[in-house]
């Protein structure tokens, strides 16, 4: 249902100024009457916030958070294709909650924020007017999709959050800027001061950041899903066989060495390999691209998950949806669910040899061993919590928040 033209006020006097409601007591427009070239100015608005990240997991556990914080949540339409942005999701589901003008909507969902990889061209002044002018907070992940990150770094007056979730050893985001061309950008970032925060989503990984990058860390977890929940404890472990998590295979690269690993050492193991694909390995044990119900029955059958990843820094979702789900899941000493763990507990494997030893126990049925790993397990889960990231990001946003809304130019 369309509604009525907005209102009008005006002033009196030489130096009146017309005032423009476009709803009441949410926007209002100031254009002052002396110029009739000035730009308008935002007196007052709901906080808003563009979520650049479109990550196919994270989305319906984050954004959520960001609608209870009170924030109208942007999230851009068009996004890499998938074979270069595997995760990647689009969702007009936010849309309706914006109460941004319709032809500022319909600009923003035609525009590619993420653009080429790589590439060097620029937002148009446009859509930096409109960020500036209807939005407070940008989430940008970094990728070689450098593109969003740079331009909210440059342009962008509101507060910049690099959402981060790790690398693989010894990668730096640092390094990674200057990798994808842009080793100056990280001096830019250190010139934003507060209004720049390096989001991480793990309280290591700003350690073996440079100060520009270290000093503006806060930790916000990485939340799962409800719908991951929902199927806490269904475990039952009647299956006969071990789990591994790969997504990714191609030709080369690190998922294909991570799989050639996982066929070298478990292979001779009754063994299914799940994980989104974007091509066609042939492999029988591959299971490319389950549904969400599948791969929820999948954890719940397997008597053991081998997730051999050695990264400090890193985790993948799917360790911690099968510990929700409540199967045994074992990983390498020293990985990042060792360190969430606390070090050294039942799951641990020093090696490949004692994670397959400890596969065999059980996948042979050994109680004291399954259910020792199940016992550890939610301690690892606890630091995925919603209500923690929410907690987090409160915090994080929380002087924004508290600040009134700056009057900003109107595109």
């Amino acid at each position: 249902m369309r509604r009525g033209p907005p209102s009008v006020k005006r002033g009196g006097g030489t130096s009146a100024a017309l005032t423009l409601n476009l709803r009441p007591g949410i926007t209002w427009l100031r254009y002052g009457a002396a110029d009739e070239e000035a730009m308008p100015t935002i007196l007052h608005r709901p906080r808003r916030l563009v979520w650049i990240v479109n990550h196919r997991t994270l989305l319906p556990a984050e954004v959520p958070i960001f609608r209870r914080l009170g924030y109208e949540v942007f999230i851009p339409k068009i996004i890499p294709p998938e074979h270069a942005y595997r995760s990647g999701v689009v969702t007009h589901d936010y849309d309706a909650s914006l109460t941004l003008p319709e032809a500022t909507l319909a600009v923003l969902n035609a525009h590619d924020f993420y653009g080429r990889s790589l590439s060097r061209r620029g937002w148009s002044p446009t859509i930096h007017q409109i960020l500036n002018a209807h939005f407070d907070v940008v989430v940008t992940s970094m990728s070689n999709f450098i593109t969003p990150l740079r331009e909210t770094v440059r342009h962008f007056r509101g507060l910049v959050a690099m959402r981060v979730f790790g690398l693989q050893h010894p990668n730096t985001y640092a390094r990674g800027l200057e990798h994808f061309g842009h080793a100056e950008l990280l001096d830019e970032i250190g010139r934003r001061g507060e209004s720049f925060v390096f989001a991480q989503g793990f309280d290591n990984l700003a350690e073996i950041e440079p100060p520009e990058l270290a000093r503006r860390a806060h930790t916000v977890t990485v939340p799962l899903p409800e719908r991951i929940y929902a199927e806490a404890e269904s475990w039952t472990g009647r299956g006969a066989e071990v789990i591994a998590y790969c997504p990714g295979i191609q030709q080369e690269g690190y998922y294909r060495e991570l799989y050639d690993a996982i066929r070298r050492d478990f292979g001779d193991l009754p063994l299914r390999i799940f994980g989104r694909q974007t091509e066609t390995i042939p492999d029988p044990a591959i299971l490319p691209n389950l549904t969400d119900a599948a791969l929820m029955a999948l954890y719940a059958a397997a008597p053991v998950m081998v997730y051999p990843s050695t990264e400090p820094r890193h985790v993948h979702y799917a360790p911690i949806e099968a510990m929700i789900v409540g199967t045994p899941v074992l990983y390498r000493r020293g990985a990042l669910c060792d360190v969430l763990a606390g070090g050294g507990g039942p799951a641990a494997c020093a090696d490949v040899a004692e994670m397959r030893e400890k596969a065999l126990r059980l996948m042979a049925g050994d109680q004291a061993l399954t259910e020792a790993i199940r016992a550890a397990q939610p301690r690892i889960v606890a630091q995925f919590d919603t209500a923690l990231a929410e907690r987090q990001w409160a915090a994080m946003l929380g002087p924004a928040m508290r600040e009134p809304l700056a009057e900003r130019s109107v595109a």
